[in-house]
């Protein structure tokens, strides 16, 4: 593993110290002021010229800020003072003073209606993130609003389609699965061959989601599932000792063996879920790995997307 890659982890552990969950930042309440409200969308702070504010338990923001980061093509009509946000699939209405908003031409009643304050339009932080499909979360100690994006992710092959919330980057390229390439992806194939990955993602915060798809071949043909999460331990040398938990489940309809275990392949200790199961003519693997400071929001995301996972063998 390189050193440069090493001296980012390190960094990014200490940012997630301050993480505890996928995004929400853990800052004494002491250090900020009362009225700092800060909002951030996919760990990356959206700045504001006029600070948010909270009225009647609702977050209000400037409008065009948080309409532009969240793909929103901004419009805005003075005679009505009516603003519009659109990207593919939504439309967003607003007046000022107005509590009836619209999405998409249906009528939806806000607790606190948008506001003109000191020359800036303020709307509900809430309804325009979760009007795109976003996840919004507050932590009161902090003062912090989060929001997860919701985004949508392909397998190289085609099967796997799923969705997941939040900052995740594809480890072998923007476009296409280059993962022999990709020193990061190198580094944390172990349970998989690399010429079987069919994706390589990487969270923010360096939990990473793997799906490999082996074909069934001479060294694979007469293994059952026991048998070839066996060979997948001594491949990434798991040691029982390092095994918290195995059971049997359900995946897709097909039976699938899960193993939790301690990775010690890091500079620091993950934690692993590994998933295989077997088709009839391919056995498949899907593994999340986090640190073991982030495994229990991890592993409740890594459940998420599997619950929005859809296979389909071609």
């Amino acid at each position: 593993m390189s050193n440069i890659f090493i001296s980012s982890a390190r960094l990014l552990l200490i940012v997630t110290l301050l993480f505890m969950g996928p995004g929400i930042v853990k800052v004494k309440a002491s250090n900020i002021s009362d009225s700092n409200i800060r909002v951030i969308l996919d760990a990356n702070l959206i700045p504001f010229s006029e600070p948010p504010y909270i009225e009647n338990s609702t977050t209000l923001v400037q409008f065009r800020p948080i309409f532009e980061n969240l793909g929103l093509e901004v419009s805005w009509n003075e005679f009505t003072r009516t603003v519009k946000g659109r990207k593919q699939g939504v439309q967003i209405e607003l007046q000022i003073d107005n509590p009836v908003a619209k999405v998409n031409g249906n009528s939806i009643t806000l607790s606190v209606a948008p506001k003109l304050k000191d020359g800036n339009t303020f709307v509900p932080l809430r309804f325009i993130s979760e009007s795109v499909e976003s996840k919004v979360e507050w932590n009161d100690a902090s003062r912090t609003v989060v929001i997860y994006s919701k985004n949508n992710y392909a397998s190289a092959d085609g099967k796997f389609h799923f969705t997941a919330y939040g900052l995740w980057r594809n480890m072998g390229g923007l476009d296409k699965i280059k993962s022999e390439v990709d020193e990061r992806v190198q580094d944390f194939v172990m349970v998989e061959d690399v010429e079987y990955l069919q994706l390589a993602l990487r969270y923010f915060n360096y939990t990473m989601l793997f799906i490999s798809a082996e074909p069934d071949i001479d060294k694979t043909k007469d293994m059952d599932l026991i048998q070839y999460l066996d060979r997948a331990k001594k491949k990434a040398a798991i040691s029982n000792v390092d095994i918290l938990g195995e059971k049997q489940i359900k995946l897709f309809g097909f039976d699938a063996r899960q193993l939790t275990y301690v990775n010690n392949n890091d500079w620091d200790k993950r934690v692993d879920t590994l998933i295989v199961f077997k088709s009839d003519s391919q056995f498949y693997s899907i593994r999340n790995s986090s640190y073991e400071v982030t495994y229990k929001s991890s592993i409740l995301d890594f459940h998420e997307i599997l619950e929005s996972m859809d296979f389909q063998e071609k």
